[in-house]
């Protein structure tokens, strides 16, 4: 079926003048891998029916478009129909919103199953290593602020790289991160990854309630040293993070590992792909961190319940 009328728009949307379009059929604007062509919408159209429909199209210049179709018949007084009216309208912006609506929607259900992953592990870990119920439900509450303090750092940024100096002082804070006669803290600005960023946030604040219940910060003079740096290495820059503790009680290996412990040394690991290794120095608990800086989780597309079987896993 010949095109009989072109208007402005199209012109605008498709490149063809007015005289270059009538005439010429409605394959000139149809991709030649176009399944089915223009004929079966047209067919229809042209069988009474009035479609709407979603395709591509193809510009002069060869740009390949993303439209919304609508034909509709053109009947005749006794009702016969004469003709198809065709309209097409530019989607591609739309379409652009809708692909990054359903990455961000993808994006979130994934993080939700890695925070609903975490606390599944926090619970069961907490219940375990706890005494007493008392003592169970104070851990637990605290590890869930933890948890929530970084959360609030991610949704400020977008949940895009943030801020480790910022990550730092939000789980430091309630511990007394900021003050200087407590916790020396230096760095670079270095940006980490939601993925990153939450087991870090995790591990400073299990360094942190176990310096305040055993080591440094449960002194008057004791003292906290937090630094980090970035070195270039052959796969990828790495953040190299050292937490030293001074001042405090004599520090020796404990008979038992708790959950906090067993969460740095073990599941920090699988989390980062990296290298966590706790030291208990006479003078103090060192930990260091040595982790791919851009790291993907390795576990980025399981489900929440292998996520947790991995952490129950890891901490033995």
């Amino acid at each position: 079926m010949p095109i009989q009328s072109w208007n402005p728009a199209a012109e605008t949307l498709f490149g063809y003048t007015a005289e270059e379009a009538i005439g010429a059929t409605a394959s000139l604007l149809v991709p030649p891998d176009c399944p089915d062509g223009p004929r079966g919408v047209f067919d229809r159209a042209v069988a009474g029916e009035t479609v709407r429909t979603e395709g591509v199209r193809v510009a002069k210049n060869g740009e390949r478009i993303q439209v919304a179709i609508t034909a509709a018949p053109i009947r005749a007084s006794e009702g016969s129909v004469v003709g198809v009216k065709a309209t097409m309208r530019d989607i591609r912006e739309e379409k652009a919103i809708e692909r990054q609506q359903q990455l961000l929607i993808n994006e979130l259900n994934h993080r939700v199953k890695n925070t609903l992953a975490t606390v599944q592990g926090i619970a069961a870990q907490t219940l375990r290593s706890s005494a007493t119920d008392a003592e169970a439900r104070a851990a637990f509450e605290a590890r869930l602020l933890a948890l929530s303090k970084v959360h609030n750092v991610l949704t400020r940024e977008n949940w895009e790289a943030v801020s480790l100096a910022d990550i730092a002082a939000e789980v430091l804070a309630p511990h007394g991160g900021e003050d200087p006669a407590r916790f020396a803290i230096a760095g670079p600005d270095v940006r980490l990854h939601p993925r990153m960023a939450l087991p870090i946030a995790m591990a400073l604040h299990e360094l942190a309630t176990n310096a305040i219940k055993y080591g440094s910060l449960s002194r008057e003079r004791g003292r906290v040293a937090l630094d980090w740096r970035v070195d270039p290495a052959p796969g990828g820059a790495r953040l190299r993070l050292r937490w030293a503790e001074q001042g405090g009680p004599a520090v020796a290996p404990p008979s038992r590992k708790g959950f906090g412990s067993r969460l740095i040394e073990r599941s920090l690991t699988l989390e980062l792909g990296g290298k966590v290794t706790l030291s208990y120095a006479p003078d103090g608990v060192v930990c260091t961190i040595d982790a791919p800086l851009e790291a993907e989780a390795p576990q980025a597309d399981a489900s929440a319940a292998e996520l947790a079987e991995r952490r129950r896993a890891a901490a033995g």
